[in-house]
């Protein structure tokens, strides 16, 4: 009695998730996992001294979020390190340096923003003392 019960919830929840379409829950997944970590991470992060933390939270930014290149269908979702990852498994050398350069771009502007935010916040504190 109460199994039947439960296999008809069960059963009810399943079909009410065959009515979404698989793309919107793979950017879901994907958006929601990486706000996640990075929130995780933050929370880590902010006990390392500002520059270790801040430079870690954009490696890893940059390694979470940045898309990949790759061909197929959810291509779009997966993050640059999947392709790179890929690409070092079946040693495709474009695939390799193109995911690469991507991340290593997302880096190194995440890093050259994180500079010109200290040097403003720095900035703006000495000129209200």
């Amino acid at each position: 009695m109460v199994l039947d019960q439960l296999a008809a919830i069960w059963n009810g929840l399943l079909s009410s998730l065959d009515s979404v379409p698989e793309d919107s829950i793979a950017v879901t997944a994907y958006v929601g996992g990486t706000i996640l970590v990075l929130w995780c991470w933050y929370s880590i992060a902010k006990r390392l001294p500002k520059l270790i933390g801040g430079v870690t939270w954009i490696v890893l930014f940059a390694i979470l979020a940045t898309p990949t290149i790759s061909e197929g269908v959810n291509a779009g979702v997966a993050p640059a390190i999947f392709g790179l990852i890929f690409g070092v498994l079946t040693k495709e050398q474009p695939l390799i340096w193109s995911n690469l350069s991507l991340i290593l771009f997302v880096t190194g502007l995440g890093l050259l923003i994180g500079y010109l935010w200290s040097k403003y916040s720095e900035s703006r504190d000495t000129t209200s003392i």
